[in-house]
């Protein structure tokens, strides 16, 4: 016969009384029917749990090690439904969120500060790459939701969150670096540093240049950002760069517009269109209130 949670229930019950008519009355159970519970409990443990002969004197030893067992799993028990609920609401659990770098903004990181206050409940992974390992990502269940630019995939839903400029990274030393407008023109033959591996990622400034007559030589060379930071400070080339994140560049590097600009992008909240997690749902709710503000 397994050991049955009301039996347990019953137990913590006298346990805390000492006396089996307030324990019935704190159940709102007959005290017969709790008798026959304690007794069905100590006949499966195979030991008595009280002291008892007219009256009830203390625990046995079995009864002080089965307490606080008993203790933690009517606990654990009553705690189930709000859990659950919880749960159901987005407020516990896992939030696994990827962001494209030029995504990673202020207004993002202040959405996830306040999302964290809020639901301290929920646990947080957050992860930065390319555009397209993130939408794999996505599809296979890994993470529940990507910041990212448009995709035209038909098995995401999205939403539009703002748009991203690009310009142009540069050495500071550049004497492009002071203009406040750099003019496509300006551009020409100039080794572009992309990154390895992203096919994506230089392909609007390159698009953009040839549609004025620019050539550009692009060089794959970069195995993250941090390295075409690098790389552009030692002086092997110029790289794009999303303007939305021109404040946050290490020293020694400067971002500038391009005249004409090239066009802008989409930046988009993104999820598998079978629905979205309650938890990536209410980070998206915080995000969007913060785009508005």
């Amino acid at each position: 016969m397994a050991i049955e949670l009301r039996w347990l229930r019953s137990f913590v019950a006298v346990a805390d009384e000492m006396h089996f008519s307030r324990a019935a009355r704190r159940l709102r159970l007959a005290q017969p029917a709790l008798s026959a519970q304690i007794r069905h409990l100590e006949h499966q443990i195979g030991s008595p749990l009280f002291e008892r002969t007219n009256r009830m004197r203390g625990l046995t030893i079995a009864g002080q090690a089965l307490l606080p067992e008993a203790r933690a799993l009517v606990e654990r028990s009553d705690s189930l439904p709000r859990i659950v609920k919880q749960s159901s609401l987005g407020e516990t659990g896992l939030l696994r969120l990827g962001v494209i770098p030029p995504a990673a903004t202020t207004t993002v990181a202040r959405s996830l500060r306040r999302f964290v206050k809020e639901y301290p409940g929920v646990e947080l992974r957050v992860r930065q790459g390319g555009q397209d390992r993130l939408a794999d990502e996505l599809l296979t269940g890994e993470i529940d939701l990507v910041i990212g630019r448009h995709s035209a995939s038909r098995s995401f839903k999205q939403r539009r969150l703002f748009t991203e400029e690009q310009g142009i990274l540069l050495n500071e030393d550049d004497p492009l670096a002071k203009l406040p407008l750099v003019s496509v023109t300006s551009l020409a033959d100039r080794r572009l540093v992309l990154l390895r591996d992203n096919p994506r990622f230089g392909q609007l400034l390159l698009t953009h240049a040839a549609k004025h007559g620019i050539r550009l030589f692009p060089i794959h060379i970069a195995e993250d950002f941090p390295s075409l930071h690098w790389l552009v400070r030692a002086g092997l080339g110029i790289a794009p760069c999303s303007l939305l994140l021109a404040d946050g560049l290490p020293r020694g590097l400067a971002a500038s517009r391009i005249k004409p600009a090239p066009e802008k992008l989409e930046v988009n909240a993104i999820w598998k269109g079978t629905g979205l997690p309650a938890s990536a749902g209410k980070f998206l709710q915080i995000l969007c209130a913060n785009m508005r503000g």
